[in-house]
């Protein structure tokens, strides 16, 4: 209904896209939001592709000013701000939860079950891990630990500098359907915090890996998927697919406060703000007491964490674009798609913001 909205709104005003390959499905607004530095094709699809996805999105480093994109045709990406190629290393397969970086080194895990380790101003192999399960969160690095996620509810901790596993935690995965996808980890205070298709949260001591707590978050449900997990303000925020988005104690892992979402699936975290998604709505939540402070419907699925760049919150949505709603109000001032739509999260680096189109185009958006 937005889109349609949107559309009829744009036909009637007269309003065209101010960029090449772009749709603008909203009406312009009074003044530009960004506008589009450069593009740059990575894929080339092959004959008879239905709905292709790119849900790795982007990755962005701000000392060397590299934008790292893997690709679904088994490719990762170094590019520089001028959209000028600075090199490419084949991962031979696709990498659903897209790269990290840390210091000198890129991470990037892929859908074979390979963690590899890239050096950052050559490209050239450090070492690959066989995880031997699908990887498909974007890895974490924290004190000298690389730590990824698979998509059989299994957490990996491998060794930045060599590739040595360390320690893994796995819940078995429960019978039934599940939700494809997994919560990437998180870091802090002591703890590494990860996320079960079971409904379950687990905080481990990064030394070994053993349980400092589990616990069960999600409500009763068909799928009880926990694949959104946050930490910010002293508190870990999660967002379980059966039904609620939740704020947890670090240390104890007990329910701050609960609120109802069915179908939530991505939560992120800043200035005191919860940003939740589902499969139909975008919520503003306190991060003190969980009162919803505005709420916006969807154009689409999101498949990847939204990103807040200033005062903009960016949800992608699948075939439904890049989202750009108002941070303080949830009003949607414009969709960004660049035709084939926008499944990964993409990278905010100072004013500019860094998009993987599904089809393979990676798009530098300056914000003005």
């Amino acid at each position: 209904m937005v889109l349609l909205l949107g559309t009829a709104l744009a036909a009637a005003l007269g309003a065209v896209s101010p960029e090449p390959g772009v749709r603008a499905a909203l009406p312009p607004v009074p003044r530009k939001l960004f506008e589009v530095a450069w593009q740059r094709p990575f894929v080339n699809p092959p004959p008879l592709e239905w709905r292709p996805m790119e849900p790795g999105g982007a990755a962005a480093d701000p000392t060397s000013g590299l934008v790292f994109v893997a690709t679904r045709d088994g490719w990762l990406h170094a590019v520089r701000p001028d959209g000028k190629l600075a090199w490419e290393y084949r991962t031979e397969a696709a990498a659903p939860g897209g790269a990290a970086v840390a210091g000198d080194t890129v991470y990037v895990g892929t859908s074979e079950g390979i963690l590899h380790a890239v050096a950052l101003a050559t490209g050239k192999a450090r070492w690959r891990y066989d995880a031997k399960e699908e990887l498909g969160t974007r890895p974490v690095v924290a004190d000298g630990t690389v730590y990824v996620a698979s998509l059989q509810d299994t957490l990996f901790a491998v060794d930045a500098r060599t590739g040595a596993w360390r320690w893994h935690h796995r819940r078995e995965a429960r019978e039934g359907m599940s939700i494809r996808g997994a919560a990437g980890a998180v870091v802090g205070g002591g703890l590494v915090y990860a996320a079960y298709s079971d409904g379950f949260v687990a905080a481990l001591d990064p030394a070994n890996g053993k349980a400092a707590w589990e616990r069960l978050v999600a409500p009763a449900g068909d799928q009880l998927d926990v694949d959104g997990l946050a930490l910010g303000g002293g508190r870990l925020y999660a967002a379980a697919y059966s039904g609620a988005v939740l704020a947890l104690d670090v240390a104890t892992g007990k329910t701050l406060w609960s609120f109802a979402a069915p179908g939530a699936t991505r939560v992120a975290v800043d200035a005191g703000i919860v940003i939740a998604t589902t499969t139909t709505s975008v919520y503003a939540l306190s991060a003190e007491d969980g009162m919803p402070l505005w709420s916006t419907p969807l154009g689409g699925a999101p498949w990847a964490e939204p990103a807040v760049a200033g005062k903009w919150v960016l949800v992608p949505t699948g075939s439904g674009g890049l989202r750009w709603l108002e941070a303080a109000s949830g009003r949607t001032l414009r969709v960004f798609d660049p035709g084939t739509g926008v499944s990964g999260e993409p990278a905010v680096s100072g004013s500019r913001i860094y998009v993987l189109s599904n089809g393979g185009t990676l798009f530098a958006l300056d914000l003005q």
